[in-house]
């Protein structure tokens, strides 16, 4: 039975609690690795559906993609599509982005390149799309490419709300307003609202009462579809933020395992150390290599191509995946010190 792959929009929630922690990709944490009220959150997408009024040109049926060898889409179907407007432009809605999602679920099994001709063998197939529109579409995902690079770079600062912001401004910036605003808008709207529940949570002055109705509050702003996905989702929070204020205070793995086990169960405090333990060896790994880097660009004795050849084999040990991420934070002055 073919499988249709949804781009989750869960990870809004999740984004600014792991996505920008300095983490690879691999490695970032999904709610099967937390606790289980969670494990249903990443299946969700609560974006909005397109609005058919603007769009004359039908899509076809979602289509297998023709994958020349085994990976993690073969026999999936096609997610998201390309819509036209009154005069056969491309609209920049969210299923757009959806489908550059779907071919970017590739990364770290092939090149950047070959996914890209993968999207490109895919729009040449559909009828309604003309050479214009095509390139359109191209040119778009190469932005979208190029802001998920950045992303991926910005790091974490510690305070979620400023990372939030800086987050935002650079989708604004990569995109425009109006573009930013149809591709994110819904998830930064329910990011925001999920700091908003953790900071009335974390407030100590609050009395239970008072914090119930101020959550409430916040909840009644959500459509059904978002309220369903908080649910899901605010057992992962939780442990997103007790594990960034255990990291912030340094607290002892003995002490955090009894903590996790008396809020979250034994289940889920062992995920739960496991993710510490990967965070622990990425961090090493990455100050290894940030040490390793520097000197290589300290020996003068070397030419141009033996230090790209030192350089490269630094990155040995780190996956594909990986080394993008290494690269990023390096083109960004972002490496360890």
């Amino acid at each position: 039975m073919k499988r249709r792959l949804a781009a989750g929009a869960a990870a809004a929630a999740v984004l600014l609690g792991l996505l920008l922690s300095g983490r690879p990709s691999r490695d970032v944490a999904t709610p099967a690795d937390v606790p289980a009220s969670a494990a249903s959150a990443a299946a969700k997408d609560s974006s909005a559906s397109h609005d058919a009024l603007n769009s004359t040109a039908a899509q076809r049926p979602p289509q297998a993609v023709e994958i020349p060898r085994a990976d993690s889409l073969r026999g999936s179907e096609v997610d998201g599509g390309v819509h036209l407007d009154v005069n056969g432009r491309v609209v920049r809605d969210r299923e757009l982005r959806r489908l550059f999602d779907y071919f970017l679920a590739r990364l770290g099994e092939r090149s950047p390149e070959r996914i890209r001709e993968d999207l490109l063998h895919w729009l040449l197939q559909q009828p309604q799309l003309d050479a214009a529109a095509r390139a359109d579409v191209v040119a778009l995902y190469d932005r979208y490419v190029e802001l998920q690079r950045a992303s991926a770079a910005l790091g974490s600062s510690g305070d979620l709300h400023a990372d939030l912001q800086r987050l935002q401004a650079l989708r604004e910036r990569e995109l425009g307003r109006d573009l930013a605003q149809a591709w994110f808008g819904e998830e930064q709207t329910y990011a925001a609202q999920t700091l908003a529940r953790l900071d009335v949570a974390r407030d100590a002055s609050l009395d239970p009462a008072t914090r119930a109705q101020r959550l409430a509050g916040i909840d009644a702003s959500l459509d059904a579809s978002q309220r369903a996905a908080r649910a899901d989702s605010t057992g992962f929070q939780g442990a997103v933020a007790q594990s960034r204020q255990f990291d912030a205070a340094a607290v002892p793995a003995e002490q955090r395992a009894e903590q996790r086990r008396l809020r979250w169960g034994d289940a889920a405090a062992v995920r739960l150390a496991e993710l510490d333990r990967q965070e622990a060896s990425w961090q090493l790994r990455l100050q290894a290599y940030a040490q390793a880097r520097e000197q290589v660009f300290a020996d003068r004795s070397l030419t141009p191509p033996q230090r790209d050849r030192r350089l490269a084999r630094l990155l040995d040990d780190f996956s594909d995946a990986e080394r993008r991420r290494v690269l990023a934070l390096a083109d960004e002055g972002q490496l360890p010190r």
